[in-house]
């Protein structure tokens, strides 16, 4: 390896220092995104069916082409703005309204899962293959699986007596809303997160991402369990 050669990769290792704001703007970009697109969708009812969304797909791709500790705050504030835009009660009024609580820990979950699969998913996209778009969307339905477990747990656990015949009756009668939510997310997840990471990895983006730290982790990992434990108090 030559000199130049030396410099070349050293610089191409330590770029994400050269470029300080460009995860700033793209974090705003994100949450403009994440505000109207949710806005728009339920104000205007323009959902093609039930539980069409599209801060799944947002959490998963910031998670992925812009550093971490961002990335963790896009679902979260892209759900309150839009709820506030929208009207929607925030821990306000009756009890049933710290479900919010339940779904925006729901998103912090999955911004965590993507954080732990962040190495892996890069590695894995590399071209508009099967393998791509079958990886982004068995992500995305397992993301949205687990989402909707924790917040059909908040339900039960909100409205409803604490016993496991109430929790069975509540999941029971989610599947049809899992369903349509899996779908939202197979239908996102292929058009939208596919061809957008391999967009940026094509542009050379993605390789500005970095693994996050431990030192960094905990934190965001700290603030998950506490809104966790507000839901549950």
């Amino acid at each position: 390896m030559t000199v130049k050669t030396s410099i070349i990769q050293l610089r191409k290792n330590f770029q994400p220092s050269s470029k300080p704001y460009s995860d700033i703007w793209l974090f705003i970009g994100f949450v403009i995104i994440g505000i109207l697109g949710r806005t728009i969708l339920i104000s205007y009812q323009v959902q093609p069916f039930p539980n069409f969304e599209i801060i799944m797909v947002l959490t998963f791709l910031a998670m992925l082409c812009m550093r971490p500790y961002l990335a963790f705050f896009i679902p979260l504030l892209s759900m309150i703005g839009s709820d506030m835009i929208i009207g929607n009660p925030i821990l306000s009024g009756n009890q049933i309204n710290n479900i919010v609580l339940f779904t925006y820990t729901g998103f912090l979950i999955i911004s965590l899962l993507s954080a732990s699969f962040k190495n892996h998913s890069l590695k894995t996209i590399n071209s508009l293959s099967l393998k791509t778009i079958g990886y982004t969307t068995g992500m995305g339905v397992g993301f949205t699986l687990i989402y909707d477990l924790w917040t059909n747990t908040g339900w039960w656990y909100l409205i409803y007596p604490h016993t496991f015949e109430t929790l069975l009756s509540v999941f029971i009668a989610g599947i049809p809303f899992m369903i349509y939510h899996m779908l939202s997310t197979a239908l996102t997840f292929t058009l939208i997160a596919a061809p957008a990471l391999l967009i940026m990895k094509k542009r050379d983006y993605l390789h500005l991402t970095t693994q996050l730290p431990m030192t960094q982790k905990l934190p965001l990992i700290t603030l998950t369990i506490l809104l966790i434990t507000l839901s549950l108090t």
